[in-house]
């Protein structure tokens, strides 16, 4: 997909400034009302449509991509395709998206919404192996809102449903462009700014000022009488750059959606629930206890070391990383935690640390790890208070033998291995789903991190992994080294 970002920049600060110029007009009365005739005579073909089928691509160039990446300095992007089908009427959706990622990740899931569920699964075995996940039916909307946005005569929509256009509606016109401008308030106080451009009516931009989201749309193209506009380029939160950039490959008018898609396909199952964030600790090996909930979705250690206590892993969210800390000191009460260990610096492995740093625990992750923290946006009013302790690749400490290892994933990532019970702690080094599905495709770094612990001739018992299973076999990880090759 190719993409001329500065282009798109220039348009950015273009649409930004326009209603500063000089060149527009006042509106005489009742032309916002004439205007938006023109607009539900130029759409009333797809009026009708309720239901439609949509192939897409995604360009991801978010900001927070720098934190998901293999070098933090030089962000790399991710891709993805996605296959789309929308019921307004019914509220059902159905959604078949591959994400493609650095070093080979690849997720292939399908999400689905029917009259009473809503579901999603991996097609190839990542992350959820054939357990089912269990969504929140109100998921929906949210669902509806990103999906819609992208299909200009969709993001119309409340331009031509308005009924009170006199007192909810502003035109403004650029004598120079040809450019008509529609500022909506809506009943709930929400404000988008639609540019349309010339002859055929076409909408070029939609500036959603609530949300802080803008799209711009281009590339018509008309297919069965109906005109939809090929690329969408989206900016968040003001940034000056794309978040995303979306190219419609077809888009097609549909009755509804097969019921078979609706459905969980044979073989899949149980059902697990996502919400589930009550944890338990287990000893798994003499002080050695592991921190999870019921579907192992992220999953922690801790090690006590007489009146000492060292963590392994911090939570995706500080709310996470406090009920951590909360059910350790409730087994523990006498005992201090003294460290929390980082595996490498993606934003899901690291936005827990706060709950520790303001406690004065220190943080231990390699070099590159912690100048990464020190870098991440969200630390930079508390990052003074952080603790930091390096580790060196082969450290041996407290027990732990740590490992920093070059690989396609993180630029740097370290694991930890407890030599006296035989357990390795790693995160994203392995995915092996809750049930031991072996995936389909799995990315280069793996094989890194198994030829690694084999040249290494660590004895093993148990692999726990920070993602969905925290009991991986000697026996599962030579599955998945076969499955490599």
């Amino acid at each position: 997909m190719k993409v001329n970002l500065t282009r798109y920049v220039l348009i950015f600060a273009f649409a930004s400034m326009t209603l500063c110029t000089s060149t527009i007009s006042a509106a005489w009365a009742g032309e916002a009302e004439e205007f938006v005739a023109k607009l539900k005579n130029h759409y009333q073909k797809t009026q009708p449509i309720t239901a439609f089928s949509m192939t897409h691509n995604y360009l991801y160039l978010g900001h927070n991509a720098a934190f998901s990446s293999w070098d933090y300095q030089a962000p790399n992007r991710y891709t993805a395709f996605k296959v789309t089908e929308f019921d307004i009427e019914q509220e059902h959706y159905f959604e078949n998206v591959i994400h493609n990622y650095s070093g080979g990740r690849k997720l292939d899931e399908v999400h689905f919404q029917n009259d009473t569920d809503s579901f999603r699964y991996a097609k190839n075995g990542v992350p959820y192996g054939k357990r089912v996940v269990r969504q929140n039916m109100d998921d929906y909307k949210g669902f509806k809102d990103l999906i819609v946005i992208n299909v200009d005569f969709f993001a119309v929509r409340p331009l031509l449903e308005e009924t009170n256009t006199k007192e909810t509606i502003k035109l403004h016109q650029d004598k120079i462009s040809g450019k008509t401008t529609l500022i909506h308030k809506s009943a709930d106080d929400n404000v988008v700014e639609y540019v349309f451009g010339g002859s055929p009516i076409r909408l070029l931009s939609l500036n959603n000022k609530s949300m802080r989201r803008i799209y711009f749309y281009d590339d018509y193209k008309t297919t069965n009488g109906i005109s939809f506009a090929r690329s969408i380029v989206q900016y968040t939160n003001g940034d000056m750059t794309p978040t995303f950039i979306k190219r419609i490959a077809s888009l097609d008018v549909i009755e509804k959606i097969d019921p078979a898609k609706l459905a969980i396909p044979q073989g899949y199952g149980p059902i697990i629930s996502k919400r589930d964030r009550t944890l338990v600790s287990s000893e798994i090996a003499k002080n050695l206890y592991l921190v999870t909930d019921s579907s192992a979705w992220r999953n922690s250690l801790f090690k006590v070391n007489g009146d000492e206590i060292m963590v392994f892993g911090a939570p995706i969210s500080a709310e996470l990383a406090e009920q951590t800390i909360e059910l350790i000191y409730d087994q523990f009460p006498s005992k201090k935690i003294t460290s929390v260990y980082v595996t490498h610096p993606h934003s899901d492995h690291i936005a827990g640390l706060p709950a520790y740093a303001k406690r004065g625990i220190v943080i231990r992750a390699d070099a590159y790890s912690i100048d990464a923290i020190n870098a991440y946006p969200p630390f930079a009013n508390d990052i003074a208070t952080f603790k930091f302790q390096t580790i060196e690749h082969d450290q041996l400490m407290d027990g732990v033998r740590f490992y920093v290892l070059d690989n396609a994933h993180s630029k740097r990532q370290s694991f930890a291995y407890f030599k006296e019970s035989w357990i390795i702690y790693q995160a994203d080094f392995l995915d092996v789903a809750f049930d031991n599905t072996i995936a389909k495709e799995l990315p280069s770094y793996t094989k890194t991190f198994i030829d690694f612990v084999r040249s290494k001739q660590l004895k093993l018992r148990r692999i726990v992994g920070h993602h969905s299973n925290n009991n991986i076999s000697i026996e599962v990880m030579n599955k998945t080294y076969d499955a490599l090759m």
